[in-house]
C-alpha cells in the first residue's frame, strides 16, 4: 500500500511525569488515507501520545512534525486549528448543555455576537444524522446513555473537518451495530483523505479496521507494520510479551444453593422481571443497549425506580431507598463510567479507596489517617495498581489501573453483593484477565456477582449463567 509523505511525524517523543517515563523516544508517523491503530496495554503511553499529538500534553523531547514542517502546539485549540481533533476516551462533554451547545462549543453560528440557536441545532442535527445518531440536538447530554454521548463526542469532533482525528478507546460504550456504523465512517474519513488514529483495547476491531498497527509497552514502541503482519494471538504476545492461552478462569463446579433474588413489578416496558443467584456464581447480564439492563441493576443500589424490587440475600429481604442504605446493606455498584461516577480524579488513590469506607475509620469524627494509608497500599497492592505512590492522583492513571481503583473501593467494604456495569470496558487483555480472576475469587468466597457486558464473548467465557433482556422479553 502507497501512502504519501506522512501528513504527522513524531521524532524521539518523550514524556515524563514525576521522573517516570510515559513516552520514551518513540518514532511514528500517520499517513493520509490510512487508518493507523495503536494496541497496548494500560499505561503502555497510547493516550499519552495521542494527547502530545493534541496539543494537551507538551513533549519533553523530540520534535513533531506536520506536513514535514516542525511544529510546536501551543494547546489543543492551536491544535484544533491546524488540523487535529481527538476523539476522547474520557468524555469531554458538558452534562448540563445541549447537545447542539455541545456539538458547537467554540464555534458557535453567529451573527452580530448573537447565537442563532435555530441554525445550530439544524446544522447539529444534520451532523448526527450523518453518522447514523438519531439524537434529538435540544435534549441535555445529562440525559442521554452512553453510547449516545459517545456519537455526540466523535460529531463534535467531525464538525471541525479535521485532517487527523485521533479515535481514543471510541467503542467502548457502544453496541456491534454503533461500531460498525463507526468502522463505516471511518472508511468514509479514510477515502477523503483524512489520517485516521485508532486506539482500541478490542483487537477484533483493530484487525478489521486498521491498515497498519503500531504495538507499544512500557512508553516505547514494539513494532509497527502492516495488518497483514498481525493476528490476534501475535498481538496479544507482543503488547504483553508473554502468549496468553486460558484468558478465562475455571467456572464454578455444579450448582449451588439459592443466595439471592431479585423480582421487580412491571417496569417501563411493561414487563416484570425475577432471577436468582446461586452460591459460587457469577451471573451475566446481556442484551442490545438500552434495554433496562442499567436502571434495573442501578434499582438494586437505591437509584431511580425499577418496577418496586425486591432484593433477598441469604433469606432476609434488603430494603433501602437510597445509595447510602445500599452500601450499608453490603451492596457495591461499579458504574460503567470510572471517570464521573466511579472515581475523583482529582483526590489521590488513597482517598478514592478509601471514599465508601470513610466511617469505619473515623474517631470523634476525625479520620485516622495512617490506618486509611495502610489500607490504600495493601490494596494497591493486592489489585497491582501501578502508580507512584497511593498518594498520586487517579485522574493521572490509566484507564485499567483506575478500573483497578474503583474495585479497591468497594473492596475495601467487604460487599455482600457486587453489581458490575462493564467493569472491563477500556481495558487491556493482562488487566482483563486479573479482573477476570478477580470476580471468580470474589464468588467462590460467597459474594453475590452480577455481572453486566456488551462483549457476548466475555458473558459466555467468564459467567455461569446469562440472563439476556430485551424490550420484549428475557430469558436465560
Amino acid at each position: 500500500m502507497n501512502f504519501e509523505l506522512p501528513i504527522l511525524q513524531l521524532k524521539n517523543i518523550t514524556k515524563s511525569f514525576a521522573g517516570n517515563f510515559a513516552v520514551k523516544d518513540l518514532n511514528l508517523d500517520f499517513n493520509v488515507g490510512e487508518i493507523h491503530s495503536l494496541v497496548g496495554e494500560n499505561g503502555a503511553g497510547k493516550s499519552t501520545l495521542m494527547k502530545i499529538c493534541a496539543g494537551i500534553y507538551a513533549p519533553d523531547g523530540g520534535e513533531i512534525l506536520l506536513d514535514g514542517k516542525p511544529i510546536r502546539f501551543a494547546g489543543y485549540d492551536a491544535a484544533q486549528k491546524a488540523g487535529v481533533g481527538l476523539v476522547y476516551q474520557e468524555l469531554s462533554l458538558l452534562p448540563q448543555m445541549s447537545v447542539a451547545e455541545n456539538i458547537f462549543m467554540g464555534v458557535w453560528k453567529s451573527r452580530f455576537g448573537l447565537i442563532k440557536w435555530k441554525k445550530l441545532k439544524e446544522e447539529a442535527r444534520e451532523a448526527l444524522v450523518s453518522i447514523g445518531a438519531d439524537i434529538d440536538p435540544s435534549l441535555l447530554v445529562e440525559s442521554l446513555s452512553m453510547a449516545q454521548r459517545q456519537m455526540v463526542e466523535i460529531v463534535k469532533v467531525l464538525i471541525q473537518n479535521p485532517r487527523i482525528i485521533i479515535f481514543d478507546e471510541p467503542t467502548t460504550a457502544l453496541s456491534a451495530e454503533e461500531a460498525t456504523r463507526l468502522f463505516t465512517i471511518m472508511q468514509g474519513l479514510k477515502k477523503k483523505g483524512r489520517a485516521v488514529v485508532f486506539i482500541s483495547h478490542r483487537l477484533k476491531e483493530v484487525l478489521q479496521a486498521s491498515d497498519r498497527v503500531t504495538v507499544m509497552k512500557d512508553g516505547v514502541k514494539v513494532v509497527t507494520e502492516n495488518i497483514s503482519y498481525f493476528n490476534e494471538e501475535k498481538i496479544i504476545s507482543l503488547m504483553i510479551g508473554r502468549e496468553i492461552t486460558d484468558i478465562y478462569p475455571p467456572k464454578a463446579h455444579g450448582g449451588g444453593k439459592e443466595i439471592f433474588s431479585f423480582s421487580s413489578s412491571v417496569n417501563r416496558f411493561g414487563k416484570s422481571v425475577k432471577f436468582s443467584v446461586k452460591e459460587g456464581e457469577v451471573l451475566g447480564i446481556g442484551g442490545l443497549t438500552g434495554q433496562g439492563q442499567d436502571e434495573m441493576l442501578e434499582s438494586m443500589f437505591g437509584i431511580g425506580d425499577y418496577g418496586k424490587p425486591a432484593i433477598t440475600l441469604n433469606g432476609t429481604e434488603l430494603k433501602f431507598d437510597a445509595p447510602s442504605r445500599a452500601i450499608a446493606s453490603g451492596i457495591a455498584l461499579v458504574p460503567q463510567d470510572r471517570n464521573r461516577q466511579g472515581t475523583f480524579g482529582i483526590l489521590s488513590i488513597q482517598d478514592n479507596i478509601s471514599a465508601a469506607t470513610l466511617k469505619h475509620r473515623q474517631l470523634l469524627g476525625f479520620i485516622r489517617r495512617r490506618e486509611e494509608r495502610s489500607a490504600a497500599f495493601d490494596m494497591t497492592k493486592k489489585l497491582d495498581i501501578r502508580a507512584l505512590s497511593p498518594a498520586q492522583e487517579c485522574r493521572l492513571l490509566s484507564g485499567g489501573n483506575m478500573q483497578k481503583v474503583v474495585l479497591g473501593k468497594w473492596l475495601l467494604s467487604n460487599p455482600k453483593i457486587m453489581i458490575l456495569l462493564s467493569p472491563t470496558s477500556g481495558i487491556d487483555i493482562g488487566t482483563k484477565q486479573q479482573i477476570y480472576h478477580l470476580i471468580r475469587d470474589l464468588a467462590a468466597k460467597g459474594i453475590v456477582i452480577i455481572m453486566l457486558s456488551s462483549d457476548m464473548i466475555e458473558l459466555i467465557g467468564l459467567c455461569d449463567r446469562v440472563l439476556v433482556m430485551s424490550s420484549l422479553n428475557f430469558r436465560f
